[in-house]
């Protein structure tokens, strides 16, 4: 199912991104529950400046969030939501929001 295949895709660049924890290997449908205490930021705030950025996210807990891919999610925007949160976790954004 496409769906799955890119929420694999989505968690094995995920568990590149530091700070972010994620067992790839348990992905077994299209929703990913990731582990963003270790980023120095809330889940609620990574959700907002992701949602700033068009990519929607849903802190669960204040150190837990949720991604889905669904049809309205292909490759191209699993590529581009890594790209967003790389970019809104770097050390000189974090720095520019506190």
């Amino acid at each position: 199912h496409l769906d799955h295949e890119n929420a694999r895709f989505l968690a094995e660049g995920l568990q590149e991104i530091t700070g972010i924890k994620i067992d790839s290997a348990k992905v077994q449908s299209n929703i990913l529950f990731l582990e963003v205490s270790a980023t120095g930021l809330t889940s609620f705030e990574i959700s907002k400046c992701l949602a700033a950025h068009g990519v929607l996210a849903n802190g669960v807990t204040s150190a837990t969030m949720r991604m889905v891919t669904h049809c309205d999610v292909d490759r191209a925007g699993c590529e581009r939501s890594l790209r967003v949160l790389r970019e809104v976790l770097r050390p000189e954004q974090k720095r520019a929001r506190v």
